[in-house]
């Protein structure tokens, strides 16, 4: 029996909100005056599902290996999303499917504040969202020039890894939070980075949990501590005795 929730959805079927439809339409290489019940048939024969990216659909209460599963699919989406990009394909319409699956927008309210945003650190729609992860350029959209290169495929260097490192998983019924710290390897440099987390995952109308809250952040860094009393009064002795002294 197949697993309903790694079993990627067959061609031609795949399920995107009207929010999600018309964002990846109006940025690809689709025509942008197409209706939403065409953009349907357009989209979900031309956008081939990226591997390993579903929307995970639990069978009862949403439970910590649903979240796993869950977040499995955002790394597999995040290279995914890179690895379109640096063979040439359409990354846009790749992050349009992966969004589709696995965020709420077009479903419920979603509270996104992501990393690398400053201008605009809140992100309440899809639009917003696309010009985060794949760039203001890609989606063609001037609020986020400037601001946003494009985090799903690093600016052009791309990603090659994402792992997640629970801090702790809740779950509640429908919904279910997750804590911890994401590991980022640099595909063109095989740097790490670290950046730290809180998700949330909410089961929609059609069945599948999808993300409706997303906090990252880099790890806090302490300013360097302030020299003692000791080594300010060394440092002065030292600068007196190196002084000319004054003209009479």
């Amino acid at each position: 029996r197949e697993n309903r929730r790694t079993r990627g959805p067959p061609m031609g079927s795949t399920v995107f909100s009207p929010s999600t439809m018309l964002l990846a339409m109006r940025a690809s290489k689709l025509p942008q005056r197409v209706g939403i019940a065409r953009a349907v048939r357009v989209l979900s024969t031309s956008a081939r599902p990226v591997p390993g990216v579903v929307g995970v659909a639990p069978r009862g209460d949403i439970t910590s290996e649903d979240v796993v599963a869950a977040q499995t699919a955002w790394s597999n989406a995040i290279t995914g999303i890179s690895k379109v990009y640096q063979e040439g394909g359409d990354f846009v319409a790749a992050a349009g499917y992966c969004a589709g699956e696995l965020y709420g927008y077009g479903h419920s309210n979603v509270l996104f504040k992501p990393t690398r945003a400053t201008n605009n650190p809140f992100r309440p729609t899809g639009e917003d969202a696309m010009a985060y992860f794949v760039g203001a350029e890609a989606m063609k959209n001037d609020k986020f020039k400037g601001e946003d290169g494009g985090f799903a495929i690093n600016g052009g260097q791309g990603w090659s890894e994402v792992v997640f490192r629970n801090h702790q998983i809740d779950c509640n019924g429908n919904t279910a939070i997750a804590m911890g710290d994401y590991l980022f390897t640099n595909a063109t440099t095989g740097d790490k980075g670290r950046v730290e987390y809180t998700f949330g995952y909410k089961k929609n109308d059609d069945g599948k949990m999808r993300i409706f809250l997303h906090h990252s952040s880099m790890p806090y860094e302490p300013a360097a501590a302030a020299p003692a009393n000791d080594s300010v009064e060394e440092a002065l002795s030292m600068w007196r005795q190196r002084s000319p002294p004054r003209a009479p």
